[in-house]
């Protein structure tokens, strides 16, 4: 993926200010600077083989608890601190070259490549699915990572990848890698990661720039500065915006209504990551209401690309088809409850522990989530906007709601989409998911050591959910009361059934009724 160009049309002709330019570059350097601080503080090359076994912040930070949350609690609040500087650098919507804000991120992103994971050690999971399959020739959706030698001890050894497969045929050149270079593997993943993130980033880039020029810039800071993203992305490697940056491009495309490619990247994404076949409803209802003609000239116009798409799945999977194991691992996270709205259910009405009301909560929790889903799923077929919208509400509503089995860079999903539309509510809502997203994992590990949290199991276990979803969920609220919509950035006279405002007009778009 190329970084846009620099021209900006709608700025031409203005002269760039130096004061905007001169806090982005404060920023940016800052930002860099603290990242390399706190790689230097837990390099990966310190840890990796020498621990013997995939360690967490406490171990490496400091001994006890208060320092380790000391210093975790530090590096959140400085690095977000720089990029709200950032942020009110091009907040108004300064002329900034395109080729800074691209820049810093890739900056950040080479600090961190040499980070030991800092909250998540997925990334040696990975590293071991990938071998594996590409040094051992074994399939990883069926054999764990223990039926082979690897130099560490890693969390979830004896359990298969709960990836698709292609997950771990774009592995190929990471797990590839014979003999002892376990290393030069896990600097590889680090690379992916940040290419994910740079590529994600530019097609949120001409996401927002197509809806609103001027707004392209904002965008990339909102997502691209933003510390969660970082070190989510490059610090503990996950995979996430790998699947995202098949997300974007579906969406990218229909945008276009390039329906084969749309159709292909959706299904490329659940073939990373199954979230992402969440989106393959709306994307095919959309297509078939903006498809122009009859029924009959719309299925002549979609039959061959989902054709395609079904073909794609069919022949992703033959590789490693073992029947209904292949999907054992995803069965087995699907039965559990961990630090979601189900356990807190569980927790309020009961045992947390009872398997029996474990089962009940994660039943009620996916019952509500799928009311939930037909609404906006039958909403988001209206304009690009509400797709868009729909696309983010239905990720955020799924792993606030309807997934048991959840994390905090989970969050990295709905938060790609919000930044694509910076000058909505999704913005706010942006900041909200990613700032005390950066908190579950302090809580976790430490929740045993405070009094108030540790008065009862019940704050115990609440805790670490609340951190994520509470603030996150009165910040999206607050944005459907203030605009009485669904998409956050509509008039009120417009959604009471008046007519557009042209303010309406600039800012979303013309809308296509279905």
């Amino acid at each position: 993926m190329t970084v846009p160009a620099i021209a900006e049309p709608h700025a031409a002709g203005r002269r760039l200010d130096w004061r905007p330019l001169l806090l982005l570059n404060v920023a940016g350097v800052a930002l860099a600077v603290t990242f390399a601080l706190a790689t230097a503080r837990i390099p990966l090359a310190r840890y990796f083989p020498e621990a013997g076994i995939s360690v967490d912040f406490v171990k490496m930070l400091a001994p006890g608890w208060e320092r380790p949350a000391a210093l975790y609690v530090g590096l959140v609040l400085v690095s977000f601190a720089w990029y709200a500087l950032a942020l009110a650098a091009v907040w108004r919507g300064a002329r900034v070259p395109a080729l800074l804000t691209f820049g810093f991120p890739a900056l950040c992103a080479a600090a961190l490549l040499a980070m030991y994971p800092p909250t998540a050690v997925d990334m040696f999971h990975y590293h071991a699915d990938a071998r594996t399959l590409w040094v051992h020739g074994a399939n990883p959706l069926v054999v764990p990572p223990s039926a082979f030698p690897y130099p560490i001890g890693i969390s979830w050894m004896d359990q298969p990848s709960p990836y698709g497969p292609l997950w771990s045929l774009l592995m190929l050149p990471i797990g590839a890698l014979p003999g002892d270079n376990y290393m030069a593997g896990l600097y590889g993943l680090k690379l992916l990661s940040a290419a994910s993130l740079l590529s994600c980033t530019a097609l949120i880039w001409v996401l927002a720039r197509r809806a609103r020029p001027g707004s392209e810039t904002l965008a990339v800071v909102l997502f691209a500065w933003n510390p969660f993203v970082l070190l989510r992305v490059v610090g503990n490697s996950h995979n996430d915006l790998v699947m995202m940056l098949f997300v974007l491009l579906a969406l990218e495309r229909a945008q276009r209504e390039s329906w084969g490619l749309a159709f292909q990247a959706i299904t490329l994404a659940t073939l990373i990551k199954f979230g992402a076949g969440l989106l393959g409803p709306p994307l095919l209802l959309y297509a078939w209401v903006h498809k122009p003609g009859g029924t009959r000239a719309r299925i002549a116009a979609l039959w061959l690309p989902l054709l395609l798409a079904a073909l794609s799945l069919a022949v992703a999977y033959a590789p490693f088809w073992e029947g209904r194991a292949t999907f054992e691992t995803l069965r087995g996270q699907a039965e559990l409850s961990v630090t979601s709205t189900a356990e807190v259910l569980a927790t309020l009405i009961g045992n947390h522990e009872d398997p029996a009301l474990q089962d009940a909560t994660r039943l009620w929790t996916r019952a509500a989530f799928l009311v939930l889903y037909v609404p906006f799923l039958w909403w988001s077929r209206r304009s690009f906007d509400q797709l868009l919208v729909g696309a983010f509400t239905i990720l955020m509503l799924y792993l606030v709601v309807g997934s048991s089995w959840y994390r905090p860079w989970y969050m990295l999903w709905p938060a790609a989409i919000a930044a694509t539309r910076p000058r909505t509510w999704l913005a706010p809502t942006l900041l909200a998911i990613t700032f005390f997203g950066s908190f579950p994992d302090l809580v976790e590990q430490f929740r045993v050591y405070w009094p108030q949290v540790n008065r009862s199991i019940d704050r115990i276990v609440i805790a670490p959910t609340a951190t994520q979803f509470l603030v996150p969920l009165l910040v999206w609220a607050a944005g459907m009361l203030r605009y009485r919509s669904w998409r956050l950035d509509v008039g009120r006279a417009r959604e009471a059934g008046g007519a557009p405002t042209a303010a309406d007009a600039a800012h979303t778009g013309k809308v296509t009724a279905a």
